[in-house]
């Protein structure tokens, strides 16, 4: 049995102030089991402050987690706040920890960061959590496809890429124990009798365009073409775009399905003068490639059934919530309208975290009884401990 205690501060300045808030929320004393673990989002903002260091050095558990554009806590949500969820448990075991600093690839630290925090364990954990930094040139999918093979496959991965409030996504950020790492992954390892419980949402059946084509080039994160035309020059032949013109995409996500029988959503995220598109992850040749409209209310909606599927077959678990920031983006004005359908949804029956995500990394349950680990964009995702 795990049990959840989360805490809220939205104190920057001053850390015994937080310090204070957040360990009165969460009454240590009277809550810990024998092993516990700390899982940490806040504004990128607290990199210049001294209350995450601090905060973590009180606390007798490792803290893992990154920074996001906004957080919430049951009834309390802020763009610029911390937030600490206190995972703990009296028969799960956790174990945790941070890689060097990646530039030139991430076979070697993430494979020495692995071999030193899992690679002895005598028992494969049940549930990976990745808290992945935003690297430019190097996609979240590589992270899960090295950890899968470091793994040995079959473990199920959940968890999030680093975001921030800042312009394109700068200033975002893993965490471990109390440091802020720019390049650097922080993973965290479930052991023991888990049995977590998946949900997630996107985009409705019926929001997707009929026109289906198959992808006949991509590298990586780049679609190069599509019916063996150019990406653009295929959109811009639906009419959906023109002269290179992708700033309308963010509420136009592309569903991609694989031959495995799970599905990709991509967000697109720039154009290149080539017709060549940039997205949010990358996708196989081969593919079947279609576009989806998704609008406020689309988000809503289906953030609320995610949300009430996991409150209904959760049975009072504690729950962790990661949605793309592209689905925030898509809510204009009415920036924290998802936080609010959360928290309407939970309504006080359930603990749980919620925080915007630069990308989501949520296990995928094949008819052969695999699992499939993929990153996701335009997603909400749900994981019920």
């Amino acid at each position: 049995m795990i049990r959840m205690l989360t805490a809220f501060t939205e104190e920057i300045d001053d850390a015994e102030a937080a310090i204070s808030e957040i360990l009165g929320q969460l009454a240590l004393d009277d809550n810990l089991m024998e092993n516990s673990v700390g899982i940490l989002h806040c504004a990128c903002d607290f990199d210049e402050s001294a209350v995450v260091r601090e905060l973590c050095g009180r606390l007798p558990f490792d803290v893992v987690g990154c920074t996001s554009v906004s957080v919430q806590v049951p009834g309390i949500m802020s763009q610029l706040a911390l937030v600490l969820t206190v995972l703990t448990s009296g028969d799960v075991k956790f174990v945790s920890g941070v890689s060097a600093p990646i530039s030139d690839g991430l076979d070697a630290p993430v494979s020495e960061m692995y071999g030193r925090t899992m690679g002895s364990l005598s028992e494969r954990p049940a549930l990976i959590m990745p808290f992945i930094p935003l690297i430019k040139g190097i996609g979240g999918d590589e992270f899960i496809e090295k950890i899968d093979l470091l793994s040995g496959g079959g473990i199920p991965a959940f968890g999030t890429i680093a975001s921030s409030n800042e312009l394109g996504l700068s200033r975002s950020y893993t965490i471990y124990n109390g440091e802020f790492y720019s390049t650097s992954l922080v993973l965290l390892g479930l052991i023991g009798d888990v049995n977590p419980m998946f949900f997630s949402a996107s985009v409705d059946d019926g929001n997707i365009l009929k026109q289906k084509a198959v992808v006949t080039e991509v590298r990586k994160n780049i679609l190069k073409s599509v019916n063996n035309v150019p990406a653009m020059t295929y959109l811009e032949s639906l009419g959906l775009s023109s002269s290179g013109d992708v700033s309308g995409f963010g509420s136009m996500p592309f569903v991609i399905k694989l031959d495995d029988g799970s599905t990709l959503i991509r967000g697109c995220i720039d154009s290149n003068e080539d017709g060549s598109l940039v997205l949010g992850g990358s996708i196989p040749e081969g593919s079947t490639f279609a576009i989806a409209m998704m609008g406020s209310d689309d988000v809503l909606s289906s953030t609320g059934a995610a949300v009430g599927e996991a409150v209904e077959k959760g049975g009072g678990r504690g729950v962790l919530i990661y949605s793309c920031v592209a689905r925030g983006w898509t809510l204009g004005t009415k920036v924290m309208a998802e936080h609010e359908e959360v928290d309407r949804r939970i309504a006080g029956s359930a603990p749980y975290c919620f925080a915007y995500s630069g990308g989501e990394i949520f296990p995928m349950f094949l008819d052969d009884g695999r699992i499939s680990n993929h990153l996701q964009n335009d997603t909400i995702i749900l994981c019920a401990l």
